[in-house]
């Protein structure tokens, strides 16, 4: 059968789509001089606008790359001689090389969640924390960090990061969120609730008794940036923040041109675009599970965020990527999926004219 269309825009990642308006808009308006590191009038905006939604008692910085918004955070919320807790299944783990490692010169502990593919749960650290001899043989307590959302496309509730950040706080570890689609969690908890955007991120955070936080941009629309951000009412926090930009300076992650990455992010948090971007690729994400399940295709884990995860029979999959669809073929604990993941700008027609090519496969 030959393709009934053509595919305009793939889901393989949200990483694939172009810059979303707001962040065009803003770069285009940049041709002027201001004063490089920070010191320009678009930094200032972008850390108001966090405020806004985190509360007063926090400290900002801002970096490329999702990579060094993690590693980083991480060193200077700890010691050489300490341990890092994270999921096998985490971008930590499993995608960001040895960096973790090099940058924060911390042993990594990758833990197998016992009871949620994506999640990691108190039982988990209780699990990973308990016996030992609790003495310079071995690393002490240093960071517990979680992925909100999930790379299982999962989402943390309020409730459960608080539960994990009181048995993490109990044995001695501080506890860093990698939000890459932080923006994405909070549109789905928003869309549950009913609750304000600046409530679920201070829940999901400082509420929860959150140390660290890296806030996506690059997987939202943004041409690439993340904020680091530091929640000061922790002591460890307040440490952390004091440390970081030498960290951020000495690894080479100090951005000159520092409006490059502040500007997009003020004018997407400043009137609310960010939230709309996250909360339609999530809506995209929903009509795409949705329909998939009716065909017999149901998600191997729920849809929560912007990721739909599918095990396709041989002939579907083929069939798919034969029209000209594309998605990535995910190793997941559930086996080999088909990841599909929805962006800014993926349209209903895309979504539409996947779930009709599939249908002809099916039935076929």
């Amino acid at each position: 059968m030959e393709p009934s269309h053509t595919i305009a825009r793939s889901l393989r990642s949200d990483n694939n789509a172009g810059l979303c308006p707001e962040a065009l808009a803003a770069l285009t308006e940049l041709c002027g001089h201001a004063v490089g590191y920070g010191d320009d009038p678009d930094t200032p905006r972008a850390i108001a606008a966090l405020t806004a939604l985190f509360g007063p008692d926090i400290e900002v910085f801002f970096v490329a790359t999702g990579t060094a918004a993690n590693t980083l955070s991480i060193a200077a919320l700890t010691e050489p001689w300490q341990r890092v807790l994270c999921s096998a299944h985490s971008h930590y783990a499993d995608d960001e090389s040895t960096a973790p490692e090099r940058i924060t010169l911390c042993r990594t502990a990758a833990l197998t969640p016992a009871h949620d593919p994506g999640k990691l749960t108190p039982r988990d650290i209780e699990a990973a924390t308990a016996g030992g001899r609790h003495d310079v043989h071995e690393p002490a307590p240093g960071v517990v960090t979680i992925t909100n959302a999930t790379e299982l496309g999962t989402v943390y509730t309020p409730d459960e990061v608080r539960a994990l950040c009181q048995i993490a706080h109990a044995r001695g570890y501080r506890v860093h969120v990698d939000g890459a689609r932080f923006a994405n969690a909070v549109a789905e908890l928003t869309e549950q609730t009913g609750e304000s955007a600046a409530a679920i991120c201070r829940a999901l955070t400082v509420d929860a008794g959150v140390a660290a936080l890296s806030f996506g941009g690059t997987k939202n629309g943004l041409a690439f940036g993340e904020a680091v951000i530091f929640f000061c009412a922790d002591e460890h926090a307040r440490r952390a923040a004091a440390r970081f930009p030498y960290l951020r300076k000495s690894t080479g992650h100090l951005v000159s041109k520092h409006r490059m990455i502040t500007a997009p992010f003020a004018r997407a948090l400043e009137g609310g675009a960010w939230l709309r971007h996250a909360g339609h690729a999530n809506a995209m994400a929903a009509r795409l599970a949705d329909g998939l399940a009716r065909l017999g295709l149901a998600p191997a884990v729920p849809r929560e965020a912007n990721g739909v995860f599918v095990a396709l029979p041989a002939q579907v999959d083929a069939g798919l990527r034969a029209r000209g669809h594309g998605y990535y073929p995910f190793g997941s604990p559930m086996g080999q999926v088909a990841r599909f993941m929805c962006s800014f700008d993926t349209r209903v027609e895309d979504i539409d004219a996947l779930l009709d090519d599939a249908r002809a496969l099916v039935g076929g």
